[in-house]
């Protein structure tokens, strides 16, 4: 996994975009596609955040498990929060480090303490 992330850290300042090649959405789950691009992309279900909210935690329960926030240490480990009422997903890398992008801005080292509220899923192998 470091390998991976140490190629996605190459990606660093690359720009927000809401939709891959195909059509699925990539937004905030490109670090997520990066890292494990076996898994499933989905496509948005409507403009409304609340259904695209439950729409993506109901693919990202199905490929993960939830596991306490006082386990997380792997990286790759997903951090998963309600971000101005969507959905928001980061990749968690080191020592309360996160890797992740917000619509209008670029794929960012950020800080786990930036969310007061968030659950952690591991990617089921």
């Amino acid at each position: 996994m470091q390998d991976k992330i140490k190629l996605l850290l190459k990606e660093i300042g690359r720009p927000y975009e809401m939709f891959n090649d195909d059509g699925t959405y990539q937004g905030c789950f490109y670090p997520v596609q990066f890292l494990y691009p076996d898994k499933p992309k989905f496509r948005l279900r409507s403009n409304d955040d609340d259904k695209n909210y439950w729409y993506g935690m109901s693919k990202i329960k199905k490929y993960c498990t939830e596991i306490p926030v006082d386990d997380i240490y792997k990286a790759g480990d997903l951090i998963v929060t309600r971000f101005r009422d969507e959905l928001h997903v980061a990749i968690f890398w080191e020592f309360g480090k996160i890797i992740h992008v917000f619509r209008g801005h670029s794929l960012q080292i950020g800080r786990l303490k930036l969310f007061k509220d968030y659950k952690v899923f591991r990617v089921i192998d």
